[in-house]
C-alpha cells in the first residue's frame, strides 16, 4: 500500500516538474510566487486547525473545572459548615486562573 503511495507521489512530482519545464520563462516568477503562496496557505491552515483544537480543548477543560466548582458549592450547601466553606474559598482564591 505504501509503495503505491510512493509511486503515485513520485509520478505527480514528475508531472509537476514537466509542467514547470513547459512553462514559458517569463511566467516562472509568477509560478514561483504561486507555489510559495500555496505552500504558505497550507501551513497557515494547519496552524489555524491546531489553534482551533487547542481552543476547544481549553473550553472543554474549562467546562470541567466549572462543573467541579459547581459540585463543590452544592456540597457546601449540603454540609452547611461555614468555617469549612471559608477555608475552601481561601484555597480556591489562591489558585491561578480561577475566578468566582
Amino acid at each position: 500500500m505504501m509503495d503505491n503511495y510512493k509511486i503515485t507521489a513520485t509520478k505527480q512530482r514528475l508531472d509537476l516538474l514537466t509542467e514547470i519545464e513547459q512553462t514559458p520563462e517569463e511566467y516562472i516568477p509568477e509560478l514561483l510566487n504561486f507555489v510559495r503562496l500555496f505552500r504558505q496557505s497550507l501551513l497557515t491552515k494547519q496552524i489555524s486547525i491546531n489553534a482551533w483544537n487547542n481552543a476547544i480543548n481549553q473550553i472543554n477543560n474549562s467546562s470541567q473545572d466549572q462543573e467541579k466548582i459547581k459540585q463543590l458549592f452544592e456540597s457546601w450547601a449540603e454540609l452547611d459548615d461555614e468555617n469549612e466553606q471559608k477555608e475552601t474559598l481561601k484555597i480556591i482564591e489562591s489558585l491561578e486562573d480561577v475566578s468566582i
